[in-house]
């Protein structure tokens, strides 16, 4: 698996492509350590004759409204030339799988809004909408929260 860190890295970053985003930091160094390399994370590669054309990676979650474990989908991306094959629906199939595998009960995920192809997709799978906004504390912001708590 330490060999697919290349071409994870390379699916992860044309997924993180984007304004806003560094894609750049993304490296087979990174993936191999913090996503290949650790035991709470899933990494699934999706290969079409013998080349990784999409990912998927996911990590435990606890959602204690409804006192239950599943997996948190944070990344789920197919490369556009091998898209509408049925390789995205595999990939969540298979995190849905491993979930039910581990004692999971679910499987959670969000997409950006505005990203229709995207959207169309996840829908199309018979999902429930949660509702919810996300919120990202990080940089200078997560750097000065913590740090008013380690006083």
């Amino acid at each position: 698996m330490a060999t697919d860190a290349a071409a994870v890295a390379a699916l992860l970053r044309d997924l993180n492509d984007e304004p806003g985003l560094s894609p750049e930091r993304i490296t087979h160094e990174s993936v191999a350590r913090d996503l290949i390399g650790d035991p709470r994370a899933l990494v699934l590669v999706a290969e079409q004759d013998g080349e990784a054309v999409g990912v998927a990676t996911a990590h435990p979650h606890y959602d204690t409204g409804a006192s239950r474990w599943g997996l948190f989908l944070n990344d789920l991306y197919v490369a556009p030339a091998a898209r509408r094959r049925g390789i995205a629906r595999a990939l969540v199939g298979a995190v849905a799988a491993e979930a039910r595998r581990t004692g999971g009960r679910f499987v959670w995920w969000n997409a950006d809004e505005g990203d229709e192809l995207a959207l169309r997709f996840h829908r199309s799978l018979d999902v429930t909408e949660a509702g919810t906004i996300d919120f990202l504390l990080a940089g200078e912001a997560f750097e000065r929260l913590a740090g008013m708590q380690e006083r």
